[in-house]
């Protein structure tokens, strides 16, 4: 035992682990998970209670302090009582209908073993992608370097992989060294004997024995480019065109400047950052096992803390229905949504426009202003919600997916912040079309579930019925379990880049 364990310290800082680890895995008590129902049904039925009580009783009867005519007070009437009707039965189909709960549709099974062979570039990189500053940098050829043609490539992509490892972590901090348009590849021998140079030269001898010695011919002047073979080892076509970017001693600021040729009347060839997307192969069994539910997950299925299990095609937790979003419940949230947005509108602009009517006879009664407090303050969060999960839904993403996505932007953007200057908003922007040529949208062609265009991506969820896009009635048009993957992305879940797409998609 340590001596740290011994002591009182230690053991009240081992309790608190303890404790938290407790916290973390337990899932939250049942009478919490539904407490925000009730608040929200007291909620409701306070603004009803004003609306039809208060408002629309005395117009009908003509002895309230609002003295409307009869056939006004009718279509208010009318109007907020089918709106009411719309919100409290989609908000009865959303509570009640579980979101799609995962081992109900799996059976538990021991964690799959990893196979280093098939995938070894998922242990280099996050879910979120390589950071920026392992990039490579992209070069325009001009005609003279299609003129080296080189032997096939001898080594296999987990090598080569293996290899730009080793020789990445001294290439962080250090220049490499130039490669020139009539540059011949450096032979083994010569390349091992100047390992005594400084730590670009070192750099330089075990990028060029390892890649450049193995390159085919360049393809097309348009078309070489720097590759990281991180990217996709598995792909069908591994790049063979490797060349070392120059050194260069100055700022990283002044660098993108003069290699960019931004300046005035300069036309220079664009040497920019490469968009690395995600190469964790999220779709094998390995990455999607659940430690907790002791389950291969399906497809898009996450695990939920607050419930204290996976459930099917997760978007969130949602307190106000005190369960997930998931699979079989998220039209009928959308529903919701719906309906709740139009009823909050409808009660706030009625009410205040009647208040400032009749302000003189009801300036007395609190009860008007406090229903249209809280009409607007829910209007607020209901709209904000509902156009999210249109959009989300418009591109076939959960809230989750989504966060993946949002990731690889700001990365981009950082990237591209640190390699242009401020005012450069035409070098950005043509660095994210040449990015998207090479590769697709981030949000579009970049996403894995991806069916092709927003119709179908609805459809998917809302059904094809267009009556049952409005009304909480049907069902989704998937299993929850299995979801068609986009083309785009290989058997492992990784984007591939265009030239790599099928060709009725490129």
């Amino acid at each position: 035992m340590a001596s740290r364990d011994r002591t009182c310290c230690g053991v009240i800082e081992d309790a608190r682990v303890e404790a938290r680890k407790r916290r973390v895995n337990r899932p939250q008590p049942w009478i919490v998970r539904k407490l925000a129902i009730g608040l929200f049904l007291a909620v409701a039925g306070y603004v009803s209670y004003v609306y039809i009580g208060r408002v629309c009783k005395g117009m009908l009867t003509r002895d309230g302090e609002v003295t409307a005519s009869l056939p006004v007070g009718v279509v208010f009437l009318v109007i907020y009582s089918t709106l009411l009707l719309l919100i409290l039965w989609s908000y009865a189909k959303v509570v009640f209908t579980s979101p799609g709960v995962a081992r109900d549709f799996t059976s538990q099974t021991q964690r799959p073993t990893y196979d280093f062979d098939r995938h070894p570039s998922s242990m280099t990189s996050e879910l979120r992608g390589v950071p920026y500053d392992q990039v490579s940098t992209v070069h325009t050829y001009t005609s003279d370097h299609a003129q080296h043609a080189q032997d096939s490539r001898t080594q296999s992509s987990f090598t080569l992989q293996r290899d730009f490892q080793t020789s990445l972590s001294s290439r962080r901090s250090e220049s490499v060294l130039p490669r020139t348009a009539g540059a011949t590849t450096v032979p083994r021998d010569t390349q091992h004997h100047n390992t005594g140079h400084h730590r670009g030269s070192s750099q330089a001898t075990a990028y060029s024995s390892h890649h450049i010695a193995s390159t085919n011919a360049v393809r097309s002047p348009e078309e070489a480019r720097v590759r990281d073979v991180l990217a996709n080892p598995e792909a069908p076509y591994v790049p063979d065109n490797i060349a070392l970017p120059p050194i260069n001693t100055g700022s990283t600021r002044s660098r993108s400047r003069e290699s960019n040729g931004f300046g005035p009347g300069q036309s220079r060839n664009i040497n920019g950052i490469s968009r690395r997307p995600p190469t964790t192969p999220i779709l094998l069994p390995e990455n999607r096992y659940c430690s907790r539910c002791k389950i291969v997950k399906p497809y898009r299925t996450h695990h939920c803390r607050a419930c204290g299990t996976c459930v099917l095609r997760y978007d969130h937790h949602c307190p106000w229905i005190g369960q997930c979003v998931g699979a079989f419940n998220q039209k009928f949230f959308i529903n919701f949504l719906l309906w709740g947005t139009v009823g909050c509108w409808w009660t706030f602009g009625s009410l205040l426009g009647l208040y400032r009517i009749y302000q003189t006879k009801v300036s007395s009664d609190l009860q008007i202003p406090i229903a249209i407090a809280l009409a607007g303050l829910f209007g607020f969060f209901v709209t904000g919600l509902f156009m999210t999960q249109v959009h989300l839904t418009l591109n076939n993403q959960t809230t989750v997916e989504s966060m993946y996505a949002k990731s690889m932007r700001e990365r981009e953007q950082a990237a591209l912040a640190h390699e242009f200057q401020w005012w450069q908003f035409g070098a950005k922007r043509k660095t994210r079309r040449r990015w998207d040529q090479e590769w697709g949208r981030i949000g579009k062609e970049g996403n894995i579930w991806w069916l092709g265009n927003h119709r179908a991506n609805w459809e998917a969820v809302m059904s094809k019925n267009v009556w049952w896009w409005f009304l909480p009635v049907g069902h989704c048009l998937d299993d929850g379990a299995n979801y068609p993957v986009n083309p785009r992305f290989d058997a492992q879940g990784r984007w591939s880049r265009r030239e790599e797409w099928p060709d009725e998609l490129r």
